[in-house]
């Protein structure tokens, strides 16, 4: 295609006199908005506020005046992408979902999470075959574990058009989307292919077995009595499928995406720290011996020295800033007086929360013990730890993520010594306010030696294997 000089000239101008047209009218900030950042060099872009320790805890309570999900909307068309259940769907009746269903029943998914993490360290790490019951399905567990790559297509378009309208940049990037262009949509025919016969299969046993019928313990049947709505399914039409394949894609979007970054920063954190192994390997076999390994939720919770650790992970995971929320009301107006309009994006600064003096004299150092000693489980929520959010509208599947996590890190710590390359912690990179994936390797060294002991005498140089596994963004531990 061929633009002459005195189109591409046009083209110019009339952008200049657009942009300068919006920048006479844009409206200035109020005398009771927070300062200005003072840029040497001037910035294209939408005026942004940043939270402080504070002000983040107002923002998490005040849910009838910030919403995280209308801030997403600008940078990640997610009802276009699931358009049945309008992206986010019904993020109330989710939550109530994860609370009942998976929080509330979290001891029944204990032994079932042990397996499915096994099947995977033996698939990714281990030298073990893999069984017939994964294999069989293999193209599932590449959507699930490929579903949150192809969402992060979408950002790779910044949101540089937002400084005239944060319309204008949504209507940018869904334009691949609105002509026939989804990435999302092969994922869902996957599950779609795989969850209609067992759909109609439960339809047809419920219907024989009558009040005998016991139900599985999953998600799925969860959705297809819609407890919430009062509706019972009883065909399982396409329209219904589209539905529950929408709402798995965003619950695995959602899980996986921040569960894998976290799984994979507390590997770091603990191969490039080895004054900490000795005691978080004994702890892991004193458990281990203690349920004969098998793990139920009460060996889960003893895993003190481990939760700490995780916690401190978490604290520690880096990005400065994150969970952006956008004023819904037309004002609001902070304790402090500072107030902020209608449609402004808000982020919560999260080094602020983290990194206060409530941490000592040195809140960046790594303190391994620090929820231990404070009787502050990785679960718990407060305004100088925001990981989960808080409020109201705080993560429900936190607990889950918890448990998931700490299952992992001990089977993995019980047979294998976790080292990185460099033999020291690895630095950390960003892109703007959030951390980017380490690119370096751990190496994985099996134990060999099945007689360690652990007490008096606690072996902590136990026998290596020769081989080592390396992990890193594209294989491994962080694609699960």
């Amino acid at each position: 295609m061929y633009f002459s000089f005195e189109t591409i000239q046009t083209f110019v101008v009339g952008f200049i006199i657009i942009y300068a047209i919006l920048w006479i009218k844009k409206p200035r900030l109020s005398k009771n908005e927070p300062p200005m950042v003072p840029y040497k060099i001037p910035i294209i872009g939408q005026v942004i506020t940043i939270a402080g320790n504070e002000a983040s805890y107002e923002i998490f309570n005040a849910s009838d005046s910030f919403d995280l999900n209308e801030a997403i909307k600008d940078v990640l068309p997610m009802r276009h992408v699931l358009p049945t259940i309008n992206g986010f769907g019904d993020v109330q009746h989710m939550a109530k979902m994860i609370r009942e269903e998976i929080t509330g029943k979290l001891s029944l998914y204990t032994g079932r999470i042990q397996e499915q993490l096994l099947i995977a360290i033996n698939k990714e790490i281990g030298d073990c075959s893999i069984g017939e019951e994964i294999s069989k399905h293999e193209d599932v567990i590449n959507s699930f574990a490929n579903v949150s790559k192809e969402f992060s297509k979408f950002l790779v378009i910044p949101p540089f058009l937002s400084f005239i309208h944060p319309k204008i940049h949504q209507q940018v990037v869904t334009l691949p989307i609105r002509l026939g262009w989804n990435p999302i949509r092969k994922h869902i025919n996957t599950l779609k292919k795989y969850l209609k016969p067992v759909l109609e299969k439960r339809l047809i046993d419920k219907e024989i077995l009558g009040d005998k019928y016991k139900p599985p313990l999953d998600v799925i049947e969860y959705y297809l009595n819609e407890p919430e709505y009062g509706t019972t399914v009883t065909v399982i039409t396409d329209d219904y499928l589209n539905y529950t394949c929408e709402v798995l894609i965003h619950l695995i979007f959602i899980s996986i995406h921040s569960t894998t970054r976290h799984i994979s920063s507390a590997l770091h954190d603990l191969a490039g720290r080895p004054e900490l192994w000795d005691d978080l390997y004994e702890e892991q076999v004193k458990i281990d011996k203690e349920c004969n390994g098998m793990l139920t939720i009460v060996h889960i919770d003893r895993m003190v020295k481990l939760d700490s650790f995780m916690r401190e992970s978490l604290r520690t995971f880096g990005e400065v800033a994150g969970l952006m929320h956008r004023c819904i009301e037309d004002s609001y107006t902070f304790k402090n007086n500072t107030t902020i309009p209608k449609d402004r994006i808000a982020y919560i600064y999260f080094d602020d929360s983290h990194y206060n003096e409530v941490y000592g004299p040195e809140p960046r150092s790594f303190l391994p013990y620090y929820g231990l000693n404070n009787k502050k489980p990785a679960t718990k929520i407060n305004k100088n730890y925001l990981v989960f959010g808080a409020g109201k509208h705080a993560c429900p599947g936190r607990f889950f993520v918890i448990n998931e996590i700490k299952i992992l890190m001990h089977k993995l710590i019980l047979n294998y010594h976790i080292k990185t390359e460099s033999g020291k912690l690895d630095e950390k990179k960003f892109a703007g306010p959030f951390v980017l994936p380490l690119n370096t390797g751990i190496c994985l060294l099996k134990f060999t030696d099945d007689n360690l002991s652990i007490g008096n005498g606690i072996t902590s140089n136990p026998t290596l294997s020769k081989f080592y596994v390396k992990i890193d963004k594209k294989q491994g531990i962080q694609n699960m």
